[in-house]
């Protein structure tokens, strides 16, 4: 075995600039590793795999190597040096040959990698705390590395099944995320938050956002109390759609009396003031089970109504039931509609009830400063408020808002605030859904 400068000696006799990338290459790759002296299988993996083809075919570094797949065997040539055969025949297999062949091909490249890092067994998998970003800040991306390391580490031990055991594996990021730091009293998740809520209040360009946003951060850091509030409408549709569910009527409408009891429970409906027990005419009551659905608590079952695991998990557990509304009643992306619902919740978070219409003045302007194409037309305020007029329905069906139509003012109510801050947290935390297959 040798050590690193009389490997690079064997390389450069044979080839004075396939020691030079080789060098390069485990340079970069030791500046970035998951562990301080140890080469992991995540670290040649993210070298050959995304470093050296994305340095190669990235606009400032075309065409940095005459042949990829050169490069890539000296790279395994010095790891076989190094004692590291095993990370050597990871540079050398057919998968890293695929990928390195489709680099130049963006959709293709991308899902080679993403189905390749899934198969080795190495690849971080989300948690319900968060969610990976595709390009983390510098704290995200060492969690990220030693995450893999762990994961690397308990296939080695036989701990964890080179397949499945999903549970064990976010079991393991989960340990590492929710451990000390290595100076302070801080988890490694908070350390992380942190850098996302620095990102998070400067994100999009415009000053009125970053204003908001600024204001906001203590209280997104801190995880919600909903102070026992709840939401009466939701839960006890929910709550009739245990064990079997609610049995559905012929056209497939809820049947009348639940319609019945619900449009007593909601103040949305007392303000329109009609007559009836039909979905078909309760908008607020077909909203809200359409809702519950897209939230992933009920699901249509032939002729029924039912919860699903989760709906059943949290039909008697109003925190938790407040907690996943927030986190899903909201777009996790930065475009328009994310940034509408954001600016909303913020508005009504800082004051206690506002007219409508300032609010969605606000969400114009913000929308105006990041320069959002889709509003950037004359139409652009009427768009803006029509957004904002739609998400305040929904979370006026979910009892999040209650409106004083006199004052011409809205406000959030306590489970609405609970849902408000959950919201922008995940705006934070969550990058997608939690358990969506997404690309690498």
């Amino acid at each position: 075995m040798h050590d690193l400068d009389s490997a690079l000696e064997v390389i450069r006799a044979r080839d004075d600039t396939a020691a030079k990338h080789a060098h390069a290459l485990w340079h970069v790759m030791r500046s970035t590793a998951a562990h301080p002296t140890k080469v992991t299988r995540y670290d040649v993996q993210q070298m050959v795999w995304s470093t050296l083809p994305q340095a190669h075919h990235s606009p400032g570094g075309q065409g940095a190597f005459a042949d990829l797949h050169q490069t890539c065997e000296s790279f395994a040539e010095l790891l076989d040096l190094l004692g590291h055969a095993e990370y050597a025949a990871v540079c050398r297999g057919r998968t890293t040959h695929a990928i390195l062949d489709a680099a130049a091909d963006e959709e293709r490249y991308r899902d080679l990698v993403a189905a390749a890092w899934r198969a080795s067994g190495v690849w971080p998998p989300d948690t319900p705390l968060m969610t990976w970003a595709d390009q983390g800040g510098p704290i995200e991306t060492a969690l990220h590395a030693a995450a893999g390391r762990l994961l690397e580490e308990a296939l080695e031990a036989g701990t964890l099944p080179a397949d499945g055991g999903e549970a064990l594996r976010v079991g393991l990021v989960m340990r590492l995320l929710t451990s000390p730091e290595n100076e302070g009293d801080e988890t490694w998740f908070v350390r992380l938050l942190d850098e996302r809520l620095d990102e998070w209040t400067t994100a999009g360009g415009s000053q009125t956002r970053r204003e908001l946003m600024v204001r906001l951060r203590p209280d997104i850091r801190r995880a919600p109390d909903s102070d026992g509030a709840q939401l009466p409408a939701l839960t006890y549709l929910l709550g009739q759609c245990r064990g079997a569910g609610a049995r559905l009527t012929g056209s497939g409408y809820l049947p009348t009396t639940l319609v019945g009891e619900l449009v007593e429970l909601m103040p949305t409906c007392a303000e329109m003031g009609g007559a009836g027990r039909s979905e078909s005419q309760w908008p607020p009551v077909k909203l809200l089970r359409d809702l519950a659905g897209d939230f992933g608590l009920t699901v249509r079952d032939g002729a029924r109504l039912r919860l699903t695991d989760q709906g059943n998990a949290l039909v008697d557990d109003a925190d938790s039931l407040l907690m996943t509304v927030g986190e899903r009643v909201v777009s996790l992306d930065q475009a328009a509609l994310g940034v509408v619902q954001e600016v909303v919740l913020a508005a009504l978070l800082l004051e206690e009830r506002m007219a409508p219409h300032r609010v969605f003045e606000k969400v114009a302007h913000v929308l105006e400063e990041e320069g959002h194409p889709e509003f950037e037309d004359d139409l652009g305020p009427n768009r803006a408020a029509d957004a904002g007029a739609w998400f305040l329905r929904r979370l006026r069906v979910l009892d999040a808002v209650d409106a004083d139509w006199t004052a011409r003012r809205v406000g959030l109510t306590p489970a609405g605030r609970a849902i408000a801050r959950w919201s922008l947290r995940a705006r934070v935390l969550f990058r997608h859904r939690p358990g969506d297959l997404v690309s690498l």
